[in-house]
């Protein structure tokens, strides 16, 4: 289980400026492809034996994930680790994302950012790893829990996962809402779905339902550096369905 601690902090498009941090609890990573499903990144896929030496990335730290806020109002952010997993370089915790922010991973981290613009640990996150023994960064787009903004990450410039779609200006009502608003996913706990309509026009570019693996990007992160972004302008991966 996830412990959660409360800070704040802001950033600008200049500079970040972390004001307060408090660690979090560390909630687990293994040698296996994860998979989006119930706040975490879930071991699916076991990845192929791979004897090549583990790359070094800049930055002093193995993974950097920038967080663009494009949504046009500030949002809440909670970070969390799975359990045995490393906590993220200065234990950034839960606050508000004005515009941006760069957090870094250290190697064998596995876990996700949760972004909303009210906090419910069932909106929509970026979940990423670095896990042994190929040091390959991982990251998908998860609304299998549900929906709260969209997102989109990108690695060399080159969309690799995400929706770009406002799913609540999409034409189709939400089965269940909550307050912020949120989408609650009523696929959460079907393995292979399909789609619940309200999120079908993202399925295969973000996780829409636990195995919806289309949406992962494992293999196409190699630099080590991940934007994200976040709202309707951002970038688009080819494979998202329009």
């Amino acid at each position: 289980m996830l412990t959660w601690a409360l800070a704040f902090f802001t950033s600008s498009t200049s500079a970040i400026n972390i004001l307060s941090r408090i660690p979090i609890g560390a909630t687990s990573t293994s040698t296996t492809l994860g998979t989006a499903h119930g706040n975490a990144l879930r071991p699916q896929t076991t990845l192929p034996p791979n004897q090549a030496p583990k790359p070094a990335f800049a930055g002093g730290s193995d993974l950097t994930i920038n967080i663009i806020n494009s949504y046009s109002i500030p949002l809440s952010i909670f970070y969390g680790s799975n359990a045995g997993a490393p906590t993220p370089v200065d234990n950034p915790g839960p606050g508000t994302l004005a515009s941006s922010t760069q957090v870094l991973f250290p190697s064998d981290w596995a876990g996700r950012i949760t972004i909303g613009q009210n906090y419910d640990p069932e909106g929509s996150k970026i979940e990423a790893s670095l896990s042994g023994p190929n040091y390959i960064p991982d990251v998908d787009i998860s609304y299998v829990d549900g929906y709260t903004v969209p997102i989109s990450c990108s690695c060399q410039g080159v969309a690799v996962t995400g929706c770009n779609i406002e799913l609540f200006n999409d034409g189709q009502n939400c089965p269940n809402v909550g307050p912020g608003p949120i989408c609650y996913n009523p696929e959460e706990n079907v393995p292979d779905g399909p789609a619940a309509p309200f999120f079908a026009p993202c399925a295969g570019a973000a996780y829409t339902y636990p195995n919806d693996n289309a949406a992962n990007s494992y293999g196409q992160c190699n630099s080590g550096v991940i934007d994200c972004c976040i709202g309707s302008r951002c970038p688009a991966p080819a494979r998202q369905p329009r």
